[in-house]
């Protein structure tokens, strides 16, 4: 389990140290300690830091330490602490801590007596040592969902070293920011900063979701999707819908363009590659649906065309159907697909899915006779628009399983 705020007081020998507000933020995690040296802390935070201020080197009035914490706040440290003793700060003013509890932000107290030395020491051991233990594991689990599969006995053996619980059942979540694997390949190097640590954000945030929830199990980086494991039961499986909903509306609101997949019920660990694939493939109809949760058991006949061995010939009904959007990932073909989809899912009313979309209906309407100039379909007829969800289901289901260059060399290969 990662560190988080509330676990430095319960550490050997540091417990002087006191939260004395921002109790709210007392489970961020704290990914290392920072002694402050300087008079702010802006351009030297990176995110997750434990903030210690001693006042040794520079005065630390009250007007400071109120910046300190909008600072901290800003670059989203995880806490701060404030020595207090004769020499230097002799108390942590009212206003500073009213300011913490307003912002949720983890204020603790320690007295000079305590070393630094020991201090840092006491929690960069903490870290390093549960680094170890969680890396351990989320290399057990990453090595069972790329299907490095042991026999069932070992998968129990080495979850019981790891302290696991691998008989519990549980559905895979693949929780996936809709834009991330598009614009992560962007050439402007600010903007894929920004978007890698949006989504180390998000999964710090799904750290703590699953903290507060009491479910010890790491959030898992596959590719594109952060993988969770969330324990439920049959009893419970009808209500998983609504559990998880009100738990990712917790997620910060900047994170927001998140759609999430959901497998179905797997009986223990041996299981749990199925049940990451069955996340992602549910992960991408959610995204491709705009439907922000989606369950596995709602693919319906998209199981049925996952199942068909001979791609070649599901790559050639697509190719019939969709015509030149075709694979394409052209972002005005991705535009046009998504239109389709969003008139498919509005059964026809036009009006209806350009609200949905959030484009004037005449906007939509030139879209709709674009795309059948681009597929040779007409959206008239009934049967051509069965064709042509199936052919995006399909198109979806190959993206998962293939490489796009190996699709686009056959779709090259049949005009």
């Amino acid at each position: 389990m990662p560190i988080y705020c509330s676990d430095i007081p319960r550490l050997p020998t540091l417990e002087s140290i006191r939260l004395v507000a921002g109790l709210r933020g007392s489970q961020h995690v704290v990914r290392w300690p920072y002694v402050a040296e300087n008079e702010t802390l802006t351009p030297w935070l990176r995110g997750g830091e434990l903030v210690f201020v001693t006042g040794i080197n520079h005065s630390r009035d009250e007007n400071n330490l109120l910046q300190l914490i909008l600072g901290a706040v800003e670059n989203e440290a995880a806490g701060m602490v404030i020595l207090t003793g004769p020499d230097f700060i002799r108390n942590i003013p009212n206003s500073v801590l009213a300011l913490a509890n307003e912002l949720g932000f983890a204020l603790f107290e320690q007295p000079y007596s305590l070393p630094m030395v020991q201090v840092t020491e006491v929690i960069s051991n903490a870290i390093v040592q549960d680094n170890l233990l969680g890396q351990s594991t989320k290399l057990f689990l990453t090595r069972l969902i790329n299907g490095f599969a042991d026999a069932p006995e070992l998968v129990h053996l080495r979850a019981s070293e790891l302290g696991l619980s691998d008989t519990h059942p549980y559905a895979v979540l693949a929780i996936r920011m809709k834009s991330f694997e598009r614009r992560v390949h962007d050439d402007n190097p600010e903007e894929k900063w920004q978007l890698i640590r949006q989504r180390n954000q998000l999964e710090q945030q799904l750290t703590e979701l699953l903290n507060r929830r009491g479910i010890n199990w790491p959030v898992l980086v596959d590719q594109q999707d952060l993988l969770l494991i969330w324990p439920t039961d049959e009893t419970n499986i009808a209500a998983l819908s609504e559990e998880i909903n009100q738990a990712l509306s917790r997620i910060d609101p900047q994170t927001q363009d998140i759609y999430t997949g959901v497998s179905d019920l797997q009986p223990g660990l041996a299981s749990i590659a199925q049940a990451a694939e069955q996340a992602r493939q549910a992960a991408r109809f959610a995204v491709q649906q705009h439907q922000k949760l989606f369950f596995y058991e709602q693919l319906g006949i998209a199981k049925l065309f996952a199942a068909i061995p001979q791609r070649t010939l599901l790559a050639k009904f697509c190719k019939e159907q969709l015509g030149q959007l075709c694979f394409s990932q052209d972002a005005r073909d991705i535009t046009m697909k998504e239109t389709l989809t969003c008139y498919l899912n509005q059964f026809g009313n036009q009006q209806q899915a350009a609200d949905a979309m959030g484009v004037h209906r005449n906007t939509f309407s030139h879209r709709l006779k674009r795309i059948e100039e681009l597929t040779g379909q007409s959206l008239n007829d009934p049967f051509s628009r069965l064709n042509l969800q199936s052919a995006l289901l399909i198109e979806q289901i190959l993206f998962q399983h293939h490489n796009i260059n190996i699709l686009n060399e056959d779709k090259n290969a049949t005009n």
